[in-house]
């Protein structure tokens, strides 16, 4: 989340899905090309020549999408203008696909009055390996005008909540509600940042491997049963390794969104980083004096 002077933006769900889709991709790559290399000076050119053309430019396109593009979709709330912006990559043209690694990928900003919002939680089941999760997110409803049954869009707003948590983004709501409503405000001390990971080379090359890299400090204070845990990870290091450098490499060559500069202009100073805020907002204590207060006397 990134906290503007009279404003708030939220990330998209999937920009932590970044490097999956590249490490897929790369293997399919790698395959497609051994598979042409045996067609064409082992068995023959055939039919499955064809298929293996197809299967390359698929892969392909799994890495350009990666790798191409803005780092988040992110959704800002405009508390002075009464405004939702949505930031939305557009891709690549047509011609450019599954080749331009490189490529200026377009994008649009999408505004709608905040009367025409209203927001649901949606609930959904997520299955890894053998073990169903369910997770929730807060997704905005947008009407064509306030009080119209119309819609015109659906919009995720921010990471979703583990664990069948219900109530996450229900309070996430109410938060975005009263800042924009102007009872709230646009940052508390209690609210939490999400902080996206894998962006440097030492997070990339050791993500999912709790006992080394950055971090790996808290992990080894708690004790045999986690150090028995990472030490079992280990054996999976080349693959985390390679998966979290596909994610390091996505990281930098995507773009930062941008937001217009009339967006700005109403959002106001930011986004500010933690040690801003805690100046600009008195997050930090106040250093003690020495001197003890004394209550003043009341009379009823």
């Amino acid at each position: 989340m990134d906290v503007y002077e009279h404003g708030i933006s939220f990330v998209d769900q999937m920009s932590a899905m970044r490097g999956y889709a590249s490490s897929c991709g790369w293997v399919g790559v790698f395959s497609s090309a051994l598979g042409l290399y045996i067609s064409f000076f082992v068995t023959g050119v055939s039919w499955v020549t064809i298929l293996q053309f197809a299967l390359l430019f698929v892969f392909l396109l799994l890495v350009q999408t990666d790798w191409v593009g803005y780092r988040a979709e992110p959704v800002l709330f405009d508390q002075p203008a009464r405004k939702v912006h949505v930031f939305k990559s557009l891709g690549l043209p047509w011609w450019q696909w599954g080749w331009n690694v490189f490529g200026r990928p377009r994008c649009e900003v999408q505004s709608y009055n905040w009367d025409c919002v209203s927001a649901e939680v949606v609930s959904y089941t997520i299955f890894t390996g053998q073990v169903p999760r369910r997770e929730a997110s807060l997704v905005l409803t947008i009407s064509d005008r306030p009080g119209s049954p119309v819609e015109i869009q659906r919009v995720g707003v921010g990471p979703s909540f583990g664990f069948g948590n219900q109530s996450g983004p229900v309070e996430r709501w109410e938060y975005i509600r009263r800042m924009m409503e102007g009872v709230g405000p646009v940052w508390t001390p209690g609210e939490s940042r999400y902080k996206d990971f894998g962006v440097s080379l030492g997070e990339a090359l050791t993500i999912a491997q709790p006992l080394i890299g950055p971090g790996s400090r808290q992990y080894w204070k708690k004790g045999p049963v986690m150090w028995l845990l990472g030490t079992i990870s280990l054996i999976a290091l080349p693959l985390t390794a390679y998966i979290g450098m596909n994610r390091y490499i996505s990281y930098r060559l995507q773009r930062k969104p941008r937001w217009p500069a009339e967006v700005m202009h109403s959002a106001g100073a930011g986004p500010f980083t933690a040690a801003v805020l805690r100046q600009r907002l008195s997050l930090e204590k106040p250093a003690g004096t020495g001197k003890k207060r004394h209550k003043r006397s009341s009379s009823v």
